[in-house]
């Protein structure tokens, strides 16, 4: 019997480190599957600001709060089958949002407020502070929810407008901003309502939050050339990106070197080390 009980023991032991190593090859098994949710909150008078919530059963030690491209209109609604979202609202980030989730690692995704439906997001109100109001909402909704977890804003193309004014308005309100394939050049007139100076003119010294970039050296999009990015290397933690897929869309979209297309999980892996105060590569290729 107490051979029989040896045994026991050592295959209990043998049994709990495969399990722990099962969960350290599959986050998923780890945490549970991921739970999602609409967030409606609202913020200024009738106007309703809606949020995709992502997250896992452990508890969360960050959350990304991602601001998509373009007019950012998700138009984000609950169905029998989980989430559905307007395709319009297309970026790197939203195609990826699974890859910032993990048991550590929650998600908030934005979408226009219902006063914008119109047209969705145009950079003058990505810059106004009916914008900050209904982040700043987002973001204390995210503190009651998750007590414990650092808040970032981050955001990619048009999105790193609205993570970056808001970053500046909510001071102390949250954590950091990432910002990746930036709009740092001013967009053309032919690009009606997106037409604006973007953050070519924003001093991003006044976001008293840390701030780390990430871009891509072969984006084409004419207001995301690596070049205005690659001023900012030496001032600001910098994420340099290299190789992936060929491109396979006009070149201000997620499917080529503006959207890190090939090498979104090293993206998204390196920007949640840098969240969670980690080591992270400046270099991916």
């Amino acid at each position: 019997m107490a051979m029989k009980a040896f045994f026991a023991k050592i295959s209990g032991k043998f049994l709990v480190a495969a399990a722990l190593a099962v969960c350290a090859l599959n986050p998923i098994i780890a945490f549970g599957q991921t739970s999602q949710e609409v967030v409606r909150l609202k913020t200024r008078g009738d106007a309703e600001q809606a949020y995709w919530l992502l997250y896992r059963a452990a508890p969360a030690r960050a959350v990304a709060v991602l601001f998509t491209g373009g007019f950012g209109l998700l138009k984000l609604r609950s169905t029998d089958s989980g989430v559905a979202w307007d395709k319009k609202g297309i970026s790197f980030l939203i195609l990826n949002k699974d890859l910032f989730v993990d048991g550590e690692t929650a998600v908030a995704i934005v979408d226009a407020p219902s006063d914008q439906w119109g047209i969705g997001y145009t950079p003058k109100f990505r810059k106004s502070d009916a914008h900050a109001t209904d982040v700043g909402n987002i973001v204390k909704d995210l503190r009651a929810r998750f007590p414990q977890a650092k808040i970032f804003l981050v955001g990619t193309s048009q999105g790193t407008t609205s993570a970056a004014y808001t970053g500046k308005a909510l001071g102390d309100e949250i954590d950091g901003v990432v910002l990746t394939a930036s709009v740092f050049e001013r967009a053309p007139s032919s690009w009606g309502y997106l037409s604006d100076s973007n953050l070519s003119d924003f001093d991003l010294s006044k976001i008293s939050a840390p701030l780390l970039i990430v871009h891509h050296v072969d984006d084409k999009c004419v207001v995301t050339p690596y070049s205005a990015a690659a001023k900012l290397s030496g001032r600001y933690p910098f994420i340099s990106v290299r190789g992936g897929d060929p491109v396979q869309d006009k070149g201000c979209g997620p499917r080529g070197p503006h959207g890190f297309l090939g090498r979104e999980a090293q993206v998204a892996t390196e920007i949640k080390n840098w969240m969670h105060g980690r080591p992270y590569k400046t270099e991916i290729q």
